[in-house]
């Protein structure tokens, strides 16, 4: 059966004519797909008829919601393809734009047709870098345009850090999206979509970029002690002036001195940082911290030095949690968090 092709990408122009001269060139129809058409299809009470959908070709919109929208078309039988536009690539991972501007609502009653809440993370500082980032660690092949216009040098540091944030995806310099299609698979063509990503890669101790460049490092930040909170923040202050590399990328989880009993996911590109409570954490996976940083001309042991400074020390860690509650926190709050755990039994 042939898999449904699907174009991701938030260079719109380029990533829409590349869609388009896929479908004209296998001959298959082509879907636009944008955020409105994902929302009308998650509130359907049935899935829609897929006719010669797994057939066709799928340009995913700037903002679409890119997971939800391939595991609706397969998942893994999905062949996802990432548009980079060559002459913008790095700059699209360090935009501190929104993917969308939030508007107020035009009624106490409800928004406008067209409204964004406040709320949606598409209009967080750094949207559109973290949806770039995304595609790229989503896609089964990364295929670059305008890649004629860009020194070789370039390039090579462009490939490898794409390489660097999905090891597994294969590389092509576009020329003809047929070719493009029938170059060698995937070296992990049947990875589940959330484990292609780098960070998770080198997490697992399983990091292998298919290309390297001496300028493009993943490191693996282990740390077995929480973060003091505001020690972190003049940390993180630090890393976003340049104090151990240029980092593109950094994604896993940590875990905040201030907020005891809480699991975080750590995500970051560019200059845009998310620190989001997962859930209940009893301890039985540590106190520390497990995170990937993907970066440009990075030094490893500045970076380690920097964030181990963030970390408890030992009068900080005997101390104990509810100290560590009394600790000046500057970072954004977070939603209520249901601390309860669950029974033995359950």
């Amino acid at each position: 059966m042939e898999r449904t092709i699907a174009t991701m990408g938030v260079c719109a122009p380029e990533r829409q004519a590349y869609a388009e001269r896929t479908a004209a060139t296998l001959g298959r129809p082509l879907h636009l797909l944008r955020y409105g058409d994902l929302r009308a299809a998650h509130a359907l009470p049935h899935p829609r008829p897929r006719s010669d959908g797994e057939r066709a070709v799928v340009d995913l919109g700037t903002d679409v919601d890119l997971l939800h929208a391939l595991a609706a078309r397969g998942g893994v039988d999905v062949e996802a393809v990432c548009v980079v536009d060559a002459r913008h690539m790095i700059g699209d991972l360090l935009d501190e734009a929104p993917l969308t501007a939030s508007l107020p609502p035009a009624t106490a009653g409800g928004n406008r047709r067209g409204d964004v809440p406040p709320s949606d993370p598409r209009t967080d500082v750094g949207a559109r870098a973290r949806q770039a980032a995304l595609a790229l660690e989503l896609a089964t092949r990364i295929v670059w345009v305008n890649w004629e216009q860009v020194p070789t040098a370039a390039l090579a540091v462009q490939m490898a850090l794409a390489s660097h944030l999905n090891p597994g995806a294969t590389l092509r310099l576009t020329r003809d999206p047929a070719a493009d299609l029938n170059a060698a698979a995937p070296r992990d063509d049947e990875t589940e979509i959330l484990e292609r990503a780098g960070w998770v890669r080198a997490l697992n101790d399983e990091h292998d970029p298919f290309m390297r460049d001496n300028r493009v490092t993943t490191v693996r930040y282990d740390q077995v002690r929480p973060f003091h909170p505001a020690r972190l923040q003049s940390s993180l202050d630090r890393l976003d002036d340049g104090a151990a590399g240029r980092l593109i990328r950094s994604a896993g989880f940590c875990r905040i001195a201030s907020r005891p009993g809480i699991l975080a996911r750590w995500e970051h590109v560019g200059s845009a940082m998310w620190i989001e409570p997962l859930g209940t954490d009893d301890g039985r996976m540590g106190w520390g911290q497990e995170i990937a940083f993907t970066g440009l001309d990075m030094s490893e042991p500045r970076l380690r030095h920097i964030l181990d400074l963030a970390a408890l020390t030992d009068d900080e860690l005997a101390a104990g949690p509810e100290a560590w509650t009394r600790f000046a926190d500057p970072l954004p709050p977070w939603p209520a968090v249901d601390l309860s755990l669950p029974d033995a039994g359950e």
